[in-house]
């Protein structure tokens, strides 16, 4: 997802049954305007995703988690019905989501490399297209228009996905002179 459509969630469109999520708006930030609800960067922004079991199961546990803090919180819990909110129930502004990320990974530079939220995205993608996951699905599960869009952002992992591919053959189909080359 977008940082947008992550923030955007809302506890009404997950499915915890069918362990799906529908991504239906964002949440954005304006200054002036402040945070504000919008649609999605277009029509096949608007989703629904099928989740692994492991994240279905995080979320139930994060909305049992968020259920205790909205009981001690009492009068002074927001209820926005966003999932991701602050420990007061109000929605998340995409800046501060970000800062937190960013801020997450540098306290962490000895196991993680510098990345920005964004890049959780592509490497999802990335991560997709590597299992062999069709390209339509992954454009579909991205929310972008067409599966070319999906083609032209990644096309640098697809051509060395296909690269990888044409050495596999070639390890198949002749297995004993590639050993000998080497």
């Amino acid at each position: 997802m977008r940082r947008g459509e992550a923030l955007g969630l809302k506890w009404s469109d997950f499915n915890p049954k069918a362990g799906t999520l529908q991504i239906q708006r964002t949440l954005q930030y304006l200054p002036g305007k402040g945070l504000f609800e919008d649609g999605t960067k277009n029509k096949n922004s608007m989703r629904t995703i099928k989740l692994s079991n492991s994240a279905t199961l995080e979320l139930n546990e994060y909305r049992i988690w968020q259920n205790k803090q909205r009981f001690a919180m009492g009068d002074r819990w927001a209820g926005t019905g966003y999932i991701f909110t602050t420990d007061e129930g109000k929605p998340i502004s995409p800046d501060t989501l970000s800062t937190w990320f960013s801020r997450f990974i540098k306290s962490h530079s000895d196991k993680l490399p510098y990345i920005t939220l964004h890049s959780l995205r592509h490497t999802n993608a990335t991560l997709q297209i590597a299992g062999g996951v069709p390209i339509t699905t992954v454009a579909k599960r991205l929310g972008h228009t067409t599966p070319n869009t999906t083609g032209k952002v990644y096309a640098h992992f697809i051509k060395s996905a296909d690269e990888a591919a044409a050495e596999t053959l070639e390890d198949l189909l002749a297995p004993t002179k590639n050993r000998n080359a080497g």
